[in-house]
């Protein structure tokens, strides 16, 4: 069954809470392209399933999110929605 993000995809806005203060967090981009210089060029689902989490099986795009607030970074994880 193919999934898709819909963050990605434009569907839909990043809505992730940071833990450090609860603010709206903004959205940074796919946590996988922060691996190397060339991960936005592989394969996405080459990249999940060796980043060591467990997003495929979950189906959920990991996302790096931003806290303007207080400075935070985390990782957000989006449900995908079948394509």
């Amino acid at each position: 069954m193919n999934t898709i993000c819909p963050v990605c995809n434009g569907f839909a806005d990043l809505r992730a809470a940071c833990p450090t203060c609860k603010r709206e967090a903004e959205d940074g981009g796919r946590l996988a392209d922060y691996y190397d210089p060339y991960s936005a060029y592989r394969p996405i689902d080459e990249v999940r399933l060796t980043n060591g989490y467990p997003d495929v099986a979950a189906r959920e795009c990991l996302h790096k999110a931003y806290c303007a607030n207080c400075g935070a970074a985390f990782v957000a994880a989006v449900p995908e929605s079948e394509g």
